[in-house]
Formats: C-alpha cells, sequence, structure tokens
C-alpha cells in the first residue's frame, strides 16, 4: 500500500522559521542531501531571507506571545510509490501546491519547496495561519483530532487518483512529526542507541520474557536502525571496494561505531531480528534508487 504523507510543524518564533528556512535552502549542513543533486530543488522564493520577510508582513501587530507564527507542512508519499521520477510526481506536487492554496488562501502561503536530493523527494510550505476574520488563529486549522484527521482524508482524496492512499482512519500508530522525520534522516551521523527493558510480570515464563524483551527492543530502536541504515550500506561498500581511500573508510568507521556498540550484549536471535528488520530497510532504499 502507498500512501500520502501530510505532515505539521508549530513555528512559534523567528528562530525557529529561520532554522527551518536554512535547512529547506540547504544554507546549513543536511548530511541526508546529495549536493549534486540540490540543483535540482524547486523554491517558489528565491531565498529564505524572502520567505521570512513575507511571514512577517502577514502578521498582525497584535498577537498573544505564544502565538504560533507559522505552519510548516511536510508532504510526501511512501519511498515505494511508483509515481517518483515520472509525471505523476510533476501532478502530485502540483495538486499539493493546490491544496494548501485552497485551504489557506494565496496570501498566506509565505513559500514553498520540493526537495529532490534526497532519496524520497518532498514539497515543504511556510504557511501564516491567517483565519477567515482575519486572525492568527492556528487552532482553527490543527485543533484537535477531529480536524486532523478531516485534514489527512481530504488530502489523501485529493491525490487518490495518483494511486494513493491515507493511513488506516483512527490508527494507533504513533504520528512521526516534522522534527522526528527529519530527526530520523538528517541526524544519522551522531545517533545513538537506548533501549529500556519491560518488566516481568509475575508467573511469568523465561521464555515469554525473553520473546517480550526482544520485540521491546527492536521496537524502541527501529527509528535509528532506519537512520543507520543507509550509514551501514555505504560503510560496507568501502569495506569492499579496494579503491575507496582509506580516510574515506576510517570516516565510515567511525560512524557505524554507535551501531556495533549497540548490539553487544544481545543474544544471536536478537541480532537476527535487528539485521532482519535492516534488511527490509535495505530493500525499500533499492527500489528508491532504482
Amino acid at each position: 500500500m502507498n500512501y500520502a504523507i501530510l505532515r505539521t510543524a508549530k513555528l512559534k518564533t523567528i528562530g525557529n522559521i529561520g532554522g527551518s528556512l536554512a535547512h529547506s535552502y540547504r544554507t546549513i549542513e543536511t548530511p541526508n542531501a546529495d549536493p549534486n543533486l540540490t540543483s535540482k530543488n524547486h523554491h517558489t522564493v528565491a531565498t529564505p531571507e524572502a520567505v521570512k520577510k513575507a511571514i512577517k508582513d502577514r502578521l498582525p501587530e497584535k498577537r498573544r506571545s505564544d502565538a504560533v507564527l507559522c505552519i510548516e507542512y511536510l508532504i510526501t508519499a511512501s519511498p515505494e510509490w511508483d509515481g517518483w521520477g515520472t509525471s505523476h510526481e510533476a501532478e502530485f506536487f502540483k495538486r499539493s501546491a493546490r491544496w494548501l492554496i485552497d485551504k489557506h488562501g494565496e496570501e498566506n502561503i509565505a513559500g514553498m519547496s520540493i526537495h529532490r536530493d534526497i532519496s524520497t523527494p518532498h514539497l515543504v510550505a511556510y504557511v501564516v495561519p491567517i483565519d477567515q476574520k482575519g486572525k492568527l488563529n492556528c487552532k482553527n486549522f490543527l485543533g484537535g483530532r477531529a480536524k486532523l484527521n478531516k485534514m489527512q482524508t481530504d488530502f489523501a482524496n485529493t491525490v487518490a487518483d495518483l494511486g494513493l492512499t491515507r493511513g488506516k482512519e483512527g490508527s494507533k500508530a504513533k504520528h512521526t512529526s516534522i522534527k522526528e522525520y527529519y530527526h530520523d534522516i538528517n541526524h544519522a551521523r551522531d545517533f545513538s542507541i537506548t533501549a529500556e527493558p519491560p518488566k516481568p510480570e509475575m508467573f511469568e515464563s523465561k521464555a515469554r520474557y525473553g520473546e517480550k524483551v526482544t520485540a521491546a527492543v527492536i521496537e524502541q530502536i527501529e527509528p535509528t536502525v532506519k537512520a543507520a541504515n543507509s550509514i551501514l550500506m555505504d560503510y560496507e561498500k568501502a569495506r569492499m571496494d579496494k579503491k575507496v581511500a582509506e580516510d574515506s573508510y576510517e570516516t565510515l568507521k567511525k560512524r557505524v561505531k554507535p551501531y556495533l556498540v549497540a548490539i553487544e550484549g544481545l543474544n544471536q536471535e536478537e541480532i537476527t531480528r535487528v539485521n532482519a528488520a535492516m534488511q527490509l530497510e535495505s530493500r525499500k532504499i533499492a527500489v528508491e534508487k532504482r
């Protein structure tokens, strides 16, 4: 199943906005981005400074000190979607932009960027949440589960005929915020792994408790495994390729060290399960690169 993915972040300070724009315009290091492809990115506004000015110009003079100044939208689709690299990709982003304009009004869209220098392209938009009364009112757009669910459904319906669907409505699956999304893909260089084992239940057998611990460890480290997997692939490739410079190999070795330390103490069955999860991620990455 291929999903339409919509994430939001609330930016409450100009500093928050500036940090996000620095990432979008690649004015700071972005480890997951391929600098050779950055020229393929598209921005509706030429500079981050211009986006920031557009946001400031839309903000009312009177507002609460803790008000959300800008909603950051991140829109993408499943990495496995076969529309990437085809005319469907362009149509997907065109409809995404139109959906945002219809929802917020073109005058409140300070800027949009499409990133194609990463494994799965996505659109990032900066929106000043002005309601129909002209007030800064993020709650009107993102307040409450019912509104968020409706928003997800409305967006998914917009791109449904492109072979995409929304996630299961009412699912208890944990929502991944933009901050968490970027952390997973941008901080693979400095990741760390910790896992808290569950407490045993009364009269629980050792075998059953062992299974529960294994499941808990895998669940807790899964986000880090996803982030680490691409590094591990590069590491193995460098190790096998005798033409790779020695310093490049040593750099990759240092980057993968946290993972090697993290699996110390796990038994072979636990390591096998972790490796299986990583192999699954490897297949996903292979599909993305086709």
